[in-house]
């Protein structure tokens, strides 16, 4: 699981292309037409995505300096940082490569959900059972960003459903597959 892993890579792939399609500038087509004269030029990115971005990077380089302080330095591009994270904390025993895989599962479906496509959560959350319970009924709500189970009998204390957060489902996904690949050779 050294060297490069598949989450470091679907994370930087998935930021790639958030920015891509993000930050870079729209170019506004000539027009003839009068338009009214703004006041203040907007933005000529997306600043959401842009601290999404920037906060992601802080938090995988905080994790990596928690984990390995002596490290060295991170690289200043944030899709740098997956490679140089994954290397970095390679020669980990298998628990805190887990935790690492799990932060950057996490980031990787956050990125899909800031570009507008929540396939992957969607398809991430459906292959895990409920913590709980243990049924295949747990949803991804879009509003809340939360994981819920759908089966009656699963609530808390006040009878909602139960819920998790999409780092908590990320950590049991990769703690499963780290299972598998255990028992498989």
């Amino acid at each position: 699981m050294g060297g490069d892993s598949s989450y470091s890579t679907t994370a930087a792939k998935r930021l790639r292309a958030l920015r891509a399609e993000h930050l870079t500038p729209a170019v506004r087509p000539s027009s003839s037409t009068r338009r009214a004269t703004r006041v203040h030029a907007p933005a000529i990115i997306d600043l959401d995505v842009l601290d999404h971005i920037e906060a992601a990077a802080h938090e995988i380089v905080a994790e990596t300096y928690t984990a390995v302080p002596t490290a060295g330095p991170a690289p200043s591009n944030p899709e740098a940082v997956y490679a140089w994270a994954d290397q970095v904390t390679a020669h980990l025993p298998a628990e805190r490569r887990q935790v690492r895989d799990a932060l950057m599962l996490r980031q990787s479906l956050e990125h899909s959900l800031q570009a507008g496509e929540p396939a992957p959560v969607t398809a991430l959350v459906r292959g895990e059972s409920c913590p709980t319970c243990r049924c295949w009924g747990l949803m991804w709500s879009r509003a809340d960003w939360v994981v819920l189970c759908a089966n009656r009998r699963c609530h808390d204390t006040v009878g909602l459903p139960t819920r998790w957060n999409l780092q908590q489902i990320c950590e049991r996904h990769v703690a499963r597959v780290a299972a598998l690949q255990r028992t498989a050779t």
